[in-house]
């Protein structure tokens, strides 16, 4: 016979232990949590007090002036797991007007990692007496084997139990870690001093940490504040992305603002500062929206519609030199160490929401913006993660929940909101880096005033590497690789010395690829190298030699008519101009146009007016996403015989144009498409160097070209002794 019963659902006693102790990944994070409570609470202050903890005995005592908590509150609320006071609704306190920060209601478990014993005194606004409560956390979970049989008995009735009349103390004691020292205490104190956001400071809520012990306060008192790091900080970016318009297709705002600050280098090259200020619209990679987006019409920026789930984001970035000398200059001498290891600890992009800290972004061991592969596998100069102090501020009330933080309060739960925010975020931080590499450069020959005649020393290298690789017993796994480097970097060494190209070029070429390789060199030293990380640095300088590939390719002079140039790129990129609908129109082709021709290699001429070509696509295409259906990209390759000093062929679009100096441009790495690697100007540029002529960018109306191209104009110049009689 069958029966049928109903059984209650239990919790064991030992879910304490998960949803505290183990739960909560570290002391700075369950202290974080009671922070977090005490700005819940609408406390101006919270006193955090590491009394005696050099010895057993020691207390954490952590105290606010908040609205404290009425016997009702602490029935319903603090002894409730998982209640819902704070989640039915979004919650705004009545005097700052704060959104509540915790609302899992597990929260308050995580001090059961940090002390065997807490004590709790508390006292509600506009209430005459306290209440008082103490907890063993052992000898409660072992009352009972579910969490239903546990009790905790509550004092009340208490006077003059919180001086100020409201608020709450939270005593630790019985702590659980018995091993302070002054690393430990000043790391503590970091991390707590970086729960408010520094880039954006809240005048209503300040944290003070504090101890009976003279020495211990001796530590507190040793760390240095973020603000004097970020006041002598070489690079800044500060940003706003907003909603414009009452549209979702609208695209949303973009306000930005860079600063190159060399305070204290006596350098007059760097004397002066940079300073840029735009408002325009953030360009993202197109395929970042393809998940969220179904329009036919390619959308490179950033709408109103993908700002819902976020609100108005804002940040800033601080940037720093890991060169010593730099350090020594800017910070006095001694205290080159001192920042070297603030960054180890603080470097990173950390996200505040309402001002206070989202964990974990930001620590030594995150890089969710992958600064740090950035640097691995993007060619140029990027910031590594502990040359980077930067701040995401966000307010919970306009992310819709849209951002939901984990459990663990480790970060937000990785859905795809998340993943669009966070390439939001990288878009933004590359707007940063793409302007602020000419004024690192200025930081690299000022440390280094020889290095445009630096011995070029590959080889030599190459040969370095080899044994390093011995060494680890690596050389099965790497050699192959290496072999083909090598070659490939003689070969486009060779052909580039032998066309006559001048010193400074050739410097910035083999500089990048020799700046890779002594990436691949330290990364093979460092103790338990990882391996994948290695074979990636490689496979990255096989690509960047591999985009001055033409150069050694049909490096062999013939003589061609421009006019077959014109014809071969027009074929080449003929799918692409159907593909995007974009209109092509090859001049050479008109009747009584004038040809000429070209001497030199044919495939590096080819391939430098492909890039032209392939550059003028993108940027009508974007300009296109910017006016929608009403704007029809257009591309044009024309011959010119008379504005020059020699023939030339024109490239020119109705993009947005140029947002660079010329100078800039044809710089290596110089690019604001999303993901671009910014070669290909500078490889045109190398390339009518080897044939003895010049990369020019006329303004559109110095020129005759019809005007709906208004967009950039570039144009290859050749060698006068060409042109056609």
């Amino acid at each position: 016979m069958i029966t049928k019963r109903k059984y209650a659902i239990k919790a064991s006693s030992y879910i304490i232990n998960l949803l505290g102790e183990e739960l909560i990944g570290s002391d700075s994070l369950a202290l974080f949590e009671l922070v977090k409570n005490s700005y819940d609470a609408d406390s101006s202050t919270v006193t955090i007090s590491l009394n005696g903890i050099l010895s057993k005995e020691g207390t954490i005592v952590v105290e606010d002036t908040g609205n404290g908590m009425s016997p009702e509150v602490i029935e319903k609320a603090w002894l409730t797991i998982g209640t819902e006071y704070k989640r039915k609704e979004l919650k705004i306190s009545p005097i700052y007007h704060r959104v509540s920060m915790g609302n899992k209601g597990v929260g308050r478990l995580a001090v059961h990692r940090l002390a065997h014993k807490i004590k709790v005194d508390t006292q509600a606004r506009n209430e005459l007496f306290g209440s008082e409560l103490v907890i063993n956390w052992d000898q409660l979970i072992g009352e009972g084997s579910h969490i239903e049989d546990l009790s905790v008995s509550v004092d009340h009735g208490i006077a003059g139990l919180i001086k100020c009349g409201h608020g709450t103390r939270i005593t630790l004691s019985d702590l659980k870690n018995h091993h302070w020292n002054a690393t430990k205490v000043r790391e503590l104190v970091s991390k707590l001093q970086g729960i408010i956001n520094p880039f954006a400071p809240k005048d209503d809520f300040k944290i003070i940490i504090k101890s009976d012990d003279e020495m211990v306060q001796k530590w507190i008192d040793s760390v240095t504040p973020s603000s004097e790091f970020f006041a002598n900080s070489l690079y800044r970016f500060d940003f706003k992305l907003s909603k414009s318009g009452e549209l979702e297709e609208d695209l949303a705002t973009f306000e930005w603002k860079y600063s190159f600050n060399p305070v204290n280098i006596p350098q007059s090259s760097l004397a002066t500062p940079h300073y840029i200020e735009r408002k325009e619209q953030l360009m993202i990679d197109s395929k970042t929206f393809s998940a969220y987006d179904n329009r036919t019409i390619e959308n490179f920026y950033l709408s109103n519609k993908f700002l819902d789930a976020f609100g108005t984001i804002q940040g800033s970035f601080y940037g720093f030199s890991s060169e010593g000398k730099i350090l020594d200059l800017i910070y006095g001498a001694g205290k080159r160490e001192l920042l070297k290891s603030y960054l180890a600890q603080i470097g990173g992009v950390k996200i505040f929401r309402d001002g206070i800290r989202v964990y974990n972004y930001g620590e030594p061991n995150d890089d969710w913006l992958g600064l740090n592969q950035n640097r691995t596998k993007r060619m140029g100069d990027h910031f590594s993660k502990n040359q980077i102090i930067g701040g995401i501020s966000l307010g919970l009330s306009e992310t819709k929940n849209s951002l939901i933080e984990k459990t663990n309060r480790e970060g937000f739960i990785e859905n795809e909101n998340f993943d669009l925010f966070t390439n939001i975020i990288k878009a933004v931080y590359s707007y940063f880096e793409t302007w602020a590499i000419p004024n690192r450069e200025k930081i690299k020959a000022f440390v280094d005033k020889n290095s445009i005649t630096k011995k070029i020393g590959f080889s030599e290298t190459i040969k370095e590497l080899e044994q390093k690789l011995e060494a680890k017993n690596l050389t099965k796994e790497f050699s192959s690789l290496l072999g083909q480097v090598k070659r490939d970097y003689d070969n486009m060494r060779n052909v580039m010395l032998n066309s006559g190209m001048n010193g400074l070029n050739l410097t910035i070429v083999f500089h990048e690829v020799e700046r890779e390789m002594g990436f691949i060199s330290h990364d093979i030293m460092k103790k338990g190298c990882d391996l994948d990380n290695i074979r990636m640095r490689i496979k990255s300088l096989m690509i960047l030699i591999e985009k001055f590939m033409p150069l050694m390719k049909n490096s062999k002079n013939t003589t061609v008519a421009a006019s077959k140039f014109a014809d071969r790129v027009a074929s080449i990129h003929a799918t692409r101009f159907n593909y995007h609908k974009v209109l092509f129109s090859n001049r050479f082709n008109e009747e009584d146009t004038a040809d000429f021709k070209i001497t030199g290699p044919a495939g590096m001429i080819m391939s430098a007016l492909s890039n032209l070509v392939d550059n003028a696509i993108f940027w009508s295409r974007e300009r296109r996403a910017k006016e929608r259906e009403n704007f029809k990209p257009a591309v044009m390759v024309a011959p010119d015989m008379i504005h020059f000093d020699g023939p030339a062929i024109i490239v020119a679009d109705n993009g947005r144009g140029f947002q660079m100096d010329e100078d800039e441009m044809i710089l290596p790495f110089r690019s604001l498409k999303p993901n671009g690697m910014g070669v290909g100007l500078y490889y045109t540029s190398l390339v009518m160097e080897i044939v003895g002529g010049k990369l020019l960018f006329p303004p559109v109306d110095s020129i005759d070209i019809p005007k709906v191209y208004d967009g950039a104009c570039v144009a290859l110049v050749f060698p006068n002794v060409n042109k056609e009689n």
